[in-house]
């Protein structure tokens, strides 16, 4: 039997990494729960046969709420700190969390990306971001993807560009859509609006706002015209609208009456003269006729009242 020595852990952290000294050869072995059970019973008695006691620590956060924090983005060694752990105790928790957020990144990129200012054949989020990467002489390989998940049940979904710079989409794995969420991811994918688009936008919203101011006018005019030959139902409401034109006519300073202001006032009074007012009914008299006196009042001699 040949004794290897031990790497480390795989970048997943999924696995043990061991090396043959002879050979140079390496291997890997999966960590699971049967591995961790024989590596904990292994150093619990090494502790026991030196006398020394192990105080296990234990964690803050159920492994549950582990694998939340892990799938809404925090790293391990945060959710270790937070639940006042380990970091080993942790990654047991969180590695298949991290190998989903890295499913989904994969989804992503396989997944269409809705662009507003581009019409055509979708296009995934892969093949655009890295010809764009590829334009600027960036080797798709050494951005950084990640994803978690929103509040809302919809992922996103982050690439690290080698200057730091990072750009956001918005992946809804249920719907199959990609949606640019920052300007730099708008750039990558080429959801950038033209100087053209955007002077007409401008030059579209300038004339909306005319066309509302013309019609307000055009209709604050037709009222008023409404107003000023609107039916008259009385001969008192006839001489108030006259009084009121009379007095509009006298406070402007150039108001001088024309022929034709003058007939219309003729005609008005005449009008006037000859509208035909019911006269007021003069009160019934009453009925003068003497009363004959009652049988009680010829027997008892009383008056009526």
């Amino acid at each position: 039997m040949r004794d290897l020595a031990l790497v480390g852990t795989s970048e997943d952290g999924r696995y043990l990494v061991a090396r043959d000294p002879a050979s140079g050869a390496r291997f890997r072995l999966r960590v699971d729960g049967r591995l961790a059970g024989m590596i904990d019973r292994v150093t619990s008695a090494g502790q026991r046969s030196s006398g020394q006691l192990e105080i296990p620590m234990e964690s803050s956060l159920s492994p549950r709420d582990i694998q939340a924090r892990i799938r809404r983005g925090e790293s391990i060694e945060q959710v270790a700190e937070a639940a006042g752990t380990s970091v080993d105790q942790i990654r047991g928790f969180a590695t298949p969390v991290i190998a989903e957020r890295e499913h989904m990144v994969d989804q992503a990129r396989a997944t269409s990306v809705r662009r507003k200012h581009v019409s055509g054949t979708p296009v995934a989020l892969g093949a655009l971001v890295d010809g764009a990467l590829l334009e600027r002489s960036v080797t798709p390989e050494d951005v950084e993807w990640d994803a978690w998940r929103r509040e809302d049940g919809r992922w996103t979904v982050q690439l690290v560009l080698p200057d730091a710079d990072s750009a956001r989409f918005c992946f809804d794995h249920k719907s199959r859509y990609v949606l640019a969420d920052d300007e730099t991811a708008r750039d990558l994918v080429g959801d950038l609006a033209s100087e053209d688009s955007l002077d007409m936008a401008i030059a579209d919203a300038v004339r909306s706002t005319t066309d509302v101011v013309e019609s307000a006018a055009d209709r604050e005019d037709t009222e008023q015209i409404i107003d000023d030959h609107a039916p008259v139902h009385s001969l008192k409401e006839a001489r108030d609208r006259r009084a009121m034109e009379q007095l509009s006519l006298d406070d402007s300073p150039s108001a001088e009456p024309t022929s034709q202001e003058s007939d219309d006032t003729e005609e008005s009074v005449s009008r006037d003269e000859h509208v035909a007012v019911p006269d007021t009914p003069a009160p019934r008299k009453k009925n003068s006729r003497r009363s004959v006196p009652s049988w009680d009042e010829i027997m008892f001699g009383g008056k009526r009242d």
